[in-house]
């Protein structure tokens, strides 16, 4: 690999966005390649960073040798094809959230990663906040103990999103609801600061009880709430609450609990305590930019400076998580994994 790592953008909404500005801020980092349908908001990110070459069809991208990585930002149906081709043409993957509509197809890019000898990445940008690093600095210096319990929690009191053309309410594009577009995201988060245990058990359930908010000719097929305890092959246990509608106030929680302390996030906030006294420590961090940090570290894994923290196989068992509480929303019954 040549020293400047030129990488492809597929995708140029939110995420991609956001991508965009990692690569930007990133040093020894060229823009090679941008793909997007929409005509206007191609030229629009091609000519705030500079780039020449612009395609509508990303297997043009992946036929280009001298384009190292390419950050897959599309609709969640599109995960697994484009990033499988894109491995299949030897390029570095950094995909966006969920992994992908299942975990089958999480475990074929993960060995398709492997066998070829390529970074596949997840962008689990809550990870990289100033607080989950934090904590996670806590925790690996054993200042918190042994963690054994975590809550997560992204509750919209009102929220459900349309998209464009419905693809985030059509099961068929989008694997899934409320779950999968935000729960993964509190979930993830503190199931990584719990050290990201084996999942053993999960209880789950999911509702779909407001149909009557999304327009009559939209497909509404996915969850707008769900609810979880996943319990772990260490013995830990983990609690998620998730909805875009929801008869409560607006909620943001990610909480851990261990045998020597423990942490909140929103706001940051640790619980110990001190010559037998309960202490509450407030640390105040200077903010920064998730994207742009998670981007960065993608690009340090490239060149085999950094492990990746978001690495394939976490993404193939995040992918259990979730499969396990819809199966187990859907039967009513627990699913026991591994």
């Amino acid at each position: 690999m040549a020293e400047k790592i030129r990488v492809g953008v597929i995708g140029l909404g939110f995420a991609g966005k956001e991508h965009l500005k990692g690569y930007a801020a990133a040093d020894g980092v060229e823009i090679a390649a941008l793909c997007d349908v929409n005509l206007k908001l191609l030229n629009e990110q091609a000519q705030l960073y500079g780039v020449k070459q612009l395609l509508t069809d990303y297997k043009e991208m992946l036929e280009q040798k001298d384009i190292d990585a390419i950050s897959v930002c599309l609709p969640n149906y599109l995960h697994h094809p484009v990033s499988l081709d894109a491995l299949n043409a030897g390029k570095h993957i950094f995909c966006e959230k969920p992994p992908t509509l299942n975990a089958a197809e999480a475990i074929e890019l993960a060995e398709t990663a492997r066998k070829k000898n390529l970074l596949m990445m997840y962008a689990f940008c809550t990870r990289f906040s100033p607080q989950a690093r934090y904590v996670r600095q806590l925790i690996d210096k054993g200042e918190l103990g042994d963690i054994y319990f975590g809550k997560a929690v992204y509750s919209r009191r009102s929220g459900i999103p349309i998209g464009s053309d419905g693809w985030f309410v059509d099961k068929k594009r989008s694997g899934g609801g409320s779950l999968l577009d935000i729960g993964v995201h509190p979930l993830d988060c503190v199931w990584w600061l719990m050290g990201s245990p084996e999942p053993a058990v999960v209880l789950g359930s999911a509702y779909q009880k407001f149909r009557h908010a999304v327009p009559s000719n939209v497909n509404f097929d996915v969850d707008d709430s769900a609810f979880a305890l996943v319990r772990f092959a260490n013995g830990a246990t983990l609690m998620l609450e998730c909805s875009w509608a929801l008869h409560r106030s607006n909620n943001n929680i990610r909480e851990i609990a261990g045998t020597a302390g423990g942490a909140c996030l929103d706001p940051l906030k640790i619980f110990t305590q001190r010559d037998g006294t309960q202490v509450d420590i407030t640390p105040h961090l200077p903010n920064d930019n998730i994207y742009i940090r998670e981007v960065a570290h993608f690009v340090r894994c490239i060149r085999k400076e950094e492990q990746p923290i978001t690495s394939a196989e976490q993404g193939v068992l995040l992918m259990q998580i979730l499969e396990a509480i819809y199966k187990s929303a859907q039967t009513g019954k627990e699913v026991r994994l591994g």
